[in-house]
């Protein structure tokens, strides 16, 4: 009887064990999926989320930052594409995006979320007009839809 416990026990504890690393794998996998290549205030006005699916495509009308940061990373096009995400034109040097980490494939879609920077009451910034973005590398398969979030859970865009 006392061996049968001991037997269920490590049982057990074997099966928990096997759960939590393969747990944390996935955590671990889902956090490197996605990587910032470039974060920049002057990207174009035009506000909303863009795919950029290939290498020929990269340089397709994109601003020259993007196209430069493109040109440096080492990405993959066949197993990933990027992601461009801009703000839209803002009236000053106080919006701009961050991508933080923790992007999760939930029931089909990419969730990313991004700090969405907007002035701080009080703060002084530089008046001039600015166009916010940030550009990742995501993976090409796995999901079937792309939702940009920011920092307070607000859909931001969607693909």
């Amino acid at each position: 009887m006392k061996f049968s416990f001991q037997l269920t026990l490590l049982l057990l504890l074997g099966t928990w064990l096997i759960a939590c690393s393969a747990s944390n794998q996935d955590k671990s996998d889902t956090m490197q999926m996605v990587t910032t290549l470039a974060a920049d205030r002057f990207c174009g006005s035009k506000s909303g989320l863009y795919l950029i699916n290939s290498v020929r495509q990269q340089f397709t009308l994109q601003p020259m930052s993007i196209s430069q940061a493109l040109e440096k990373s080492q990405i993959d096009w066949l197993k990933q594409k990027a992601l461009r995400i801009n703000m839209g034109q803002q009236p000053n040097m106080g919006y701009s995006l961050e991508y933080q980490g923790g992007a999760k494939i939930i029931d089909g879609r990419l969730r990313i979320p991004v700090q969405w920077n907007t002035p701080q009451p009080g703060m002084m910034y530089a008046q001039m007009l600015v166009e916010p973005c940030l550009l990742l590398s995501i993976p090409r398969d796995g999901y079937e839809a792309i939702e940009v979030v920011d920092q307070d859970g607000r859909l931001r865009g969607s693909l």
